[in-house]
């Protein structure tokens, strides 16, 4: 066997030894520290022999191999390699810490870059050829996320939010005779309260996993963070409101009256439905619209609907409507976005003036808890990871949404 084996094998076995260290409970704090600081010498000299390899492969491939290749630079950081980069996660993998938190700033998504490795497998004969190394990992593909970005943005740092708003203004203002008696005008408000709710989920990587910083960031970022926006997606609108769920916009008391279209949904019947329901925001509840939240079915309905003369409506496949210049008609509808997304249901659209009449509160950024002690998993090599964002929606104006539901 090797030298260099046989140095990576026993610094396996001091992780090992040094994990159970920290776990066993009948040692003291002092004895503790001894025997770590004896392993951290033998990882020393074991340290060395590795880099003396390192450094002979490094002079021994020197003559005719190709430059090395390198990853470009990219600034951005992602959640994931916050996390990795973190006290708490450098900790977990050399100290074999048995439980730490993690907490990063909301503002860290999958659509941040990330920082790309490169590992060569090469002997001391070195690569001949270097491969062209891309920047990233490819990600998985999911619904966009849209609702969120639509409602006002806010943070808090309590359990619940509460505000006051004007349930009833009674306005009999009006012209008075001298020493007539004078209207009165009555006005009732009310106190809401919407509590923050939490949104979670775990993970069971295992520890090699956990060890490889590439495959621990494509992890993270593609099942937990992902997992924990798509909900909160749903949340926003279909939230039922129980503890600890948040309660959605479309469950919510005090909309606006909704509009069904008649039977036999036609495109026609599908864009008058969902201009009714305009004109009533603006002309009920005083409200401008500025989004329309669709089902991409339905959205299909719309936008292939033609006219008696077989020509669509919102412009063909090439050409603006009615064979007028300019792209096709995909972004508005009687000049409203239109959000197309599976977060609503098949038949429901909502209307609505999201950024005057809901914001959403965040109690943090999405928090990540690491422990390899939970229960067997010290004995199975494996890593709990859990995920969670706490986060409240405030419906200021519920008369500021309404629906339209579109009969088959």
């Amino acid at each position: 066997m090797s030298a260099v084996i046989e140095a990576k094998r026993a610094m396996a076995e001091l992780g090992t030894k040094a994990r159970q260290v920290v776990n066993d409970e009948s040692l003291t704090n002092a004895e503790k520290k001894t025997r770590l600081d004896a392993y951290q010498e033998e990882l020393k000299g074991y340290s060395e022999t590795i880099a003396v390899h390192e450094q002979a492969q490094r002079l021994l491939s020197g003559g005719d191999a190709a430059p090395e290749a390198t990853a470009p630079t990219v600034e951005r950081r992602s959640f994931a390699q916050q996390v990795v980069e973190s006290d708490g996660y450098k900790s977990m993998i050399s100290k074999g810490v048995q439980g730490v938190q993690i907490e990063v700033k909301a503002a860290a998504t999958i659509d941040e870059g990330i920082i790309p490795t490169f590992s060569g497998g090469a002997g001391l004969a070195g690569q001949l050829v270097a491969p062209q190394l891309l920047p990233g990992i490819v990600p998985l593909k999911f619904q966009p996320l849209t609702i969120a970005d639509l409602l006002a943005q806010g943070t808090t740092s309590s359990s619940s939010i509460s505000y006051v708003i004007e349930a009833a203004f009674q306005d009999l203002t009006g012209a008075v005779l001298e020493k007539g008696a004078i209207p009165q005008l009555d006005l009732t408000l009310a106190r809401r309260q919407d509590n923050v709710g939490k949104i979670a989920n775990i993970a069971k990587p295992t520890v090699e996993m956990f060890q490889d910083a590439e495959q621990f960031q494509a992890y993270l970022q593609n099942r937990m963070v992902f997992g924990i926006q798509r909900k909160e997606e749903s949340a926003l609108l279909n939230g039922n409101g129980t503890a600890p769920n948040v309660l959605g916009i479309l469950n919510r008391s005090g909309l606006a009256t909704p509009v069904v279209t008649a039977a036999g949904l036609t495109a026609v019947k599908a864009m008058e439905g969902i201009f009714n329901q305009i004109t009533a925001l603006r002309a009920v509840s005083f409200v401008e619209p500025d989004a329309i939240v669709i089902h991409p079915t339905d959205w299909q309905t719309i936008r292939l609907g033609k006219d008696s003369q077989g020509q669509y409506y919102a412009g063909g496949p090439f050409t603006g409507a009615y064979g007028n210049p300019g792209p096709a008609n995909v972004a508005n509808l009687w000049g409203v976005k239109t959000v197309i997304t599976t977060a609503i249901a098949q038949g429901t659209v909502l209307v609505g003036g999201f950024q005057e009449s809901g914001q959403v509160f965040r109690r943090n950024g999405i928090t990540l808890d690491m422990t390899n002690s939970n229960n067997n998993d010290f004995e199975t090599d494996l890593v709990t990871l859990k995920a969670e964002e706490r986060l409240a929606l405030a419906v200021y104006r519920p008369a500021g949404f309404g629906t339209v539901t579109l009969t088959a």
